[in-house]
C-alpha cells in the first residue's frame, strides 16, 4: 500500500467565468520514505498537486488516497487522522505563521489536535520538547517568546519547519520552501530540511522550479506541463538524459543559468 495514492486524478478551477484546467488525468503513487521532487513552469499545476496529497483542495474527477484511504468528501470534523499525518511547509513564512501568536504557541498548535493527542508516540508540548524543536531547527530557545515579525525571514522558514515536523507526520510537503528567502540563507534551510527528512525516515514531496534543488535533495523527480506528468523517474537520470522536449527545455535554461 502506497502512502499516497491519485487516481486519474483531474483538477478543474473556474476564474473570471471561465474553467481553467489545473491537473488532467493524474496517476501518481508517493511510497511511505520517499522522496520526491515536482518540478515544471508557473502554472503548470504543480501547486495544486500538492495541495490535493493533503486534502487541502478536492479534485474534479478521480481519487486522492493517503494511507489507503480516501480523502475526498470527508467532512473537517473527520479529517484529524490526516493532519496528524501529513504536514506542509509553504513557500512564505510570513503567511503561514499567525501574526498574533507567540513561537511557543506557533509550533505546539499541532500537538494540541485531539487526532495527535491520542498517539502514544506524541509527547506533551511542554518547555522541553518546545525547545527540542527549535533545537533542531537550529533556533534559540529564546526566540520562543518572540512573534513573527520579531525573527528573520530564514528564522521564520526554520520555524515553520519546526511546526511541520514537531507532531513526526508521515510525510512532509514542501511547497518552494526556499524561494521567498535570501540566497545567503537558502542552503542552511535546504540541509535542514534533507537532515530531518532523512534522520526521521519520512516521505518528502518537494515542489520547486529549481532543479538544482530537486537534485539535491530527492530521489525521484516528476515533471508537470500544463497539468499533465510528462516524465518522471529516478533524479539522476531524468535530469542528466531526459527523454521529454519539455523536461529537455527545463535541464537546459538551469544550465544557462
Amino acid at each position: 500500500m502506497s502512502l499516497v495514492e491519485l487516481r486519474s486524478v483531474a483538477a478543474t478551477y473556474r476564474r473570471a467565468g471561465r474553467d481553467f484546467v489545473a491537473l488532467r488525468e493524474v496517476e501518481l503513487a508517493i511510497e511511505a520514505g520517499e522522496k520526491v521532487g515536482v518540478v515544471g513552469g508557473s502554472g503548470s499545476g504543480k501547486t495544486t498537486l500538492a495541495r490535493l496529497m493533503l486534502g487541502l483542495l478536492k479534485p474534479s474527477a478521480g481519487d486522492v488516497r493517503f494511507q489507503g484511504r480516501s480523502i475526498i468528501g470527508l467532512p473537517e470534523r473527520r479529517r484529524g487522522w490526516l493532519r496528524a499525518s501529513a504536514s506542509m511547509v509553504f513557500q512564505d513564512p510570513n503567511s503561514s505563521l499567525n501574526p498574533r501568536l507567540r513561537l511557543r504557541h506557533i509550533i505546539a498548535e499541532p500537538l494540541l489536535s485531539p487526532a495527535v493527542r491520542n498517539r502514544s508516540d506524541v509527547p506533551e508540548p511542554g518547555q522541553s520538547v518546545l525547545a527540542a524543536a527549535m533545537a533542531g531547527v537550529g533556533l534559540d530557545v529564546d526566540l520562543l517568546d518572540r512573534f513573527p515579525h520579531q525573527l528573520s525571514g530564514g528564522q521564520r522558514q526554520r520555524a515553520a519547519i519546526a511546526r511541520s515536523l514537531i507532531n513526526d507526520p508521515a510525510l512532509l510537503v514542501a511547497d518552494e520552501p526556499v524561494s521567498a528567502l535570501d540566497v545567503s540563507v537558502r542552503a542552511q534551510v535546504l540541509n535542514l530540511l534533507s537532515d530531518e527528512v532523512s534522520q526521521r525516515g519520512l516521505a518528502l514531496v518537494l515542489v520547486s522550479h529549481d532543479l538544482a534543488v530537486v537534485g539535491r535533495l530527492c530521489d525521484r523527480v516528476i515533471v508537470i506541463e500544463h497539468g499533465l506528468i510528462v516524465e518522471q523517474g529516478p533524479v539522476g537520470q531524468v535530469l542528466t538524459n531526459p527523454t521529454h522536449p519539455y523536461t529537455e527545455a527545463l535541464v537546459e535554461a538551469t544550465l544557462s543559468l
